[in-house]
């Protein structure tokens, strides 16, 4: 089959059958997309001559031309504007049958495939709110591009936030809020400041995973408590039983389910071994077809872009070099001022320093070459400026992890499946939809490249062919002496409506704490890292008596431990929260993330002791290699890596080998790490149940450094403004340039003064919304 589709044996009577068989059915048989695929890359002159009756038939309106040349065409010309004119958008029909769903209904379920134009449908969705909106994704990543999403289709008075807060009150319409269920949590306790009329939950299939999605179900349940009338949307990517997420949850009354089939674009699958590239199909049983030249090659030469999909462990100890070095080579240097600007904006956020100073930054270097880096460690603001330089269209490779394969709108040209661990047939079908997205351009069939290795061949065609589909009952269901230990207290709080909001703990957890001596803990910390009424850096903290500190780090852990069910920390879980004491304190003296790496990145790497041989060298008692010998036998120090806790799962693995020499360092690895501890380990692992504790602590004896406390544990800071700023939405790093221009900050608006004048065009940015 596939030979006769490259040498192109009756394309245009093939063809002719295939616009047929779309126009009865709709787009949805891969394989006849396939091999329109096949055609336009081997036949591109032929499939010219009938590229707008496909376009049309497949329903992409958007990239239909005015003039009609046959009676087909003028039909779906017909049906285009009915469409147009009924929803005031120019909607494909999948897109105008799911608005017509979520307008009339309060609850609707539905599934569609990579590419059916999702974010054109919820963009419209935004476009016509008149209350407030939140938007449930499972990831980080996720978060970041539906901001710039949203930041792009709506006003000044509509207030978007990544977290939940109530700010601006005086100026705005209504808010958009973008998080992931475990940060959903923090709406109950403001759910009654907002006119919320919609939840969106994105990617929703996270519902199958176990421990997150027992959190994802609760968080559902409890808005449907709290607010029945609000409609709750569900979107999932290539899920044959969509109507499973209505049923798990009771939802029947004004509800509705579909699987949209319909496709948008084609694939062609290539299998990749010893540098040799061959087609193959999933869809039928042919034997593969060897290619006389390197796709990924001809690709990049020809202006095209690609995802290599690799494990994380592969990006930090640099296989990829290997396995792709051959087309790293190909990229020249970056040369636009843009691109050279958002390089520069990400350089200094992370606080990289040129290719011979132990700042280096590989993230960094690659980028100078238009390759980029994308993996769930990666900051936020590191994400946004990767993602801007992505969808520029600076980007010719990109190595990624599972963070591109969960919905986020980043289109190449090929995409090269080279790490399969774990990659499961929705995971896999995610990924695929990567490869050639569909574009805006008129009467254009879009195509993408999916490559695998021959060693993954037979597992790749397997999973593609199986159907996903969703639990119909709800982890939360089940007898919960089946739920691990850690989570049975939030089954518990949803089966009985009895969460703390004001604590955003399960109120369990909160007689816990109570009832727990902990207090005479609370204040030995306080006594110990507060000094003339402010708390100490992790300089300081370091300096400290290593009796005292060991002491500090144990009154923290029997803090966290005192709200969990188990009585004892693993091993593993105390090293990764004594890690994160040290980081909250940095947080404190430091006035943005750079500053925090840089103070992490000389304590790990023993920059002290570096800075002692180097100068005995200089100094002239030592000879250059003695030096140097000195040096590579100097060790890191050991720290563990990064892990939500509790985690009865979790290794002893540190950042670099215990045995790893401080020459050996890699700085992006301290940035990705730092990250996570700020974010995994100390916002959402730690900051409830020491806040809880050092909150009733404070309703107790009154004492204000419990309060300052709280303030740095949630926000880095403990100045008014500063934390008025942030939850308005600012990062860390504005917070310097914002204090000259701002006279005051309180719930309703923020203050400028006059200076606002006269601040750089890009900072003016970042303000206007707020003005």
């Amino acid at each position: 089959m596939i030979a006769d589709l490259i040498e192109g044996t009756n394309a245009r009577d093939d063809i002719e059958q295939i616009i047929t068989s779309i126009h009865k059915n709709g787009p949805i048989a891969p394989d006849l997309l396939e091999r329109l695929a096949y055609y336009k890359k081997f036949h591109p002159v032929i499939l010219s001559e009938y590229e707008n009756q496909i376009v049309s038939v497949m329903g992409l309106f958007y990239k239909t031309s005015n003039s009609s040349s046959s009676v087909l065409e003028e039909v779906y010309s017909i049906f285009s504007s009915a469409i147009a004119s009924e929803f005031g958008a120019n909607f494909t029909p999948v897109q105008a049958s799911a608005y017509k769903q979520i307008s009339s209904k309060l609850y609707f379920s539905f599934s569609a495939p990579t590419s059916a134009g999702k974010s054109f449908l919820f963009r419209n969705i935004i476009r016509d709110l008149k209350g407030d909106m939140v938007i449930v994704v499972p990831s980080r990543a996720l978060i970041a591009e539906y901001y710039q999403e949203v930041i792009s289709v709506v006003d000044k008075s509509t207030m978007v936030l990544q977290f939940i807060d109530n700010v601006n009150t005086s100026k705005l319409r209504n808010r958009i809020f973008i998080i992931t269920p475990e940060r959903g949590m923090e709406l109950f306790r403001r759910i009654h400041d907002f006119n919320i009329e919609i939840f969106l939950f994105d990617e929703a299939q996270i519902s199958e995973e176990y421990i997150r999605g027992m959190k994802f179900d609760a968080f559902v349940r409890r808005v449907d408590r709290y607010l029945p009338t609000a409609k709750k949307v569900f979107a999932h990517p290539f899920v044959v039983n969509p109507e499973a997420q209505l049923e798990k949850h009771g939802f029947k009354v004004m509800a509705a389910a579909q699987n949209y089939r319909q496709q948008s674009v084609g694939k062609l699958f290539m299998v990749h071994e010893a540098g040799i590239f061959s087609f193959f199909s999933p869809h039928t049983n042919t034997k593969t077809i060897s290619y006389h030249r390197d796709i990924v090659e001809e690709e990049l030469g020809n202006g095209g872009t690609l995802l290599a999909y690799v494990s994380k462990a592969s990006i930090y100890n640099k296989e990829i070099f290997e396995r792709f070095g051959k087309y790293i080579e190909m990229c020249p240097k970056v040369v636009d001022t843009q691109a050279l600007a958002i390089i520069s904006k990400l350089k200094d956020f992370i606080g990289a320093s040129d290719s011979n100073s132990d700042k280096y930054s590989m993230m960094i270097n690659l980028m100078e070459k238009g390759i980029v880096i994308h993996h769930g460690s990666m900051p936020l603001r590191a994400r946004i400026l990767v993602e801007e330089f992505i969808r520029s269209g600076f980007a010719k490779i990109c190595f990624s992890t599972s963070t591109l394969v969960q919905g986020i709108n980043m289109p190449f040209s090929v995409v090269w499946i080279n790490n399969f661990y774990n990659l499961m047939g929705l995971t896999l079908k995610n990924l695929i939809g990567r490869s050639g997205r569909t574009s805006s351009k008129t009467h254009f069939f879009d195509f993408g490249y999916t490559i695998v290795e021959q060693e993954n061949l037979k597992t790749f065609i397997e999973r593609y062919n199986v159907d996903f589909s969703l639990k119909s009952k709800s982890m939360l269901d089940e007898d919960f002496s089946r739920i691990e230990e850690d989570l049975k207290d939030i089954a518990e709080a949803i089966a009985e409506n009895s969460f703390n909001d004001e604590l955003n703990l399960p109120e369990s957890q909160v007689e816990r704490i109570k009832n727990c001596d902990i207090f005479n803990s609370v204040s030995f910390i306080l006594d110990v890292i507060f000094r003339d009424g402010e708390v100490i850096g992790g300089n300081e903290y370091y300096a400290l008596n290593e009796t005292i500190r060991k002491k500090v780090k144990n009154e923290f852990i029997n803090i966290f431990s005192s709200h969990l069910r188990k009585k004892q920390l693993l091993p593993t879980e105390k090293a990764v929260l004594s890690a994160a004491v040290p980081i909250i304190l940095w947080q404190v003296q430091s006035t943005s993330f750079s500053q925090i790496v840089s103070l992490r990145h000389a304590w790990i790497s023993k920059k002290k002791e570096r800075n002692e041989i180097r100068k005995q060298f200089e100094l002239g008692k030592i000879v250059h290699e003695e030096m140097k010998k000195q040096l590579e036998a100097l060790n890191t120090r050991y720290s563990p890596r990064a892990s939500t806790i509790p985690n009865k799962d979790l290794t002893r693995a540190g950042i670099f080998p215990e045995t790893a020499s401080v020459l050996d360092v890699s700085y992006d690895l301290i940035v990705y790490d730092t990250y996570d501890y700020l974010d995994k380990v100390i916002a959402i692992s730690m900051a409830d149940p020491l806040c809880a504790a050092f909150s009733l602590y404070n309703e107790k004896y009154q004492d204000k450094r419990a309060e300052k406390f709280i303030n740095y544990v949630r926000y880095g800071t403990d100045d008014p403004i500063e934390i008025w700023l942030l939850r308005y939405g600012f990062s860390f790093e504005d917070l310097k340039w914002l204090h000259e221009v701002v006279d005051n900050v309180d719930s309703t608006q923020i203050y400028f003064n006059q200076g606002v004048n006269s601040i750089a065009q890009e900072k003016y940015a970042l303000i206007e919304r707020f003005l």
